[in-house]
């Protein structure tokens, strides 16, 4: 399993280090305030993802999980399972497994 660490900035801009994982993370502010990032896992044959995302020591929320699926690794369009789990921030950070192949979209409100 490789680990990455995404550190959120005050601009949400994102930086994803993990070494020999084909991977991109993005962040953005939705319009109804919520930070939404989205981790997508474009390697059929690496192992699963680590990532713990640092939203900032003071930031305290819900993170609602979905996972995304797509047909094919260069897919345009994908398929979006909501998690039934719900977790909270600790002292502003969480830890996430994104399974090769697919992607994770956290959204944090």
């Amino acid at each position: 399993m490789f680990s990455g660490r995404t550190l959120l900035k005050t601009e949400f801009s994102t930086k994803l280090e993990a070494a020999g994982v084909n991977a991109n993370a993005y962040a953005a502010k939705l319009p109804g305030g919520q930070t939404s990032v989205i981790i997508l896992i474009k390697d059929a044959i690496a192992d699963d993802l680590e990532v713990e995302l640092d939203f900032g020591r003071d930031v305290s929320g819900a993170v609602e999980t979905e996972i995304l699926h797509a047909p094919a690794l260069d897919s345009r369009e994908a398929h979006i399972t909501t998690s039934t789990k719900t977790d909270s921030l600790k002292q502003g950070k969480c830890s996430v497994i994104i399974s090769r192949a697919t992607g994770l979209r956290l959204t944090l409100s």
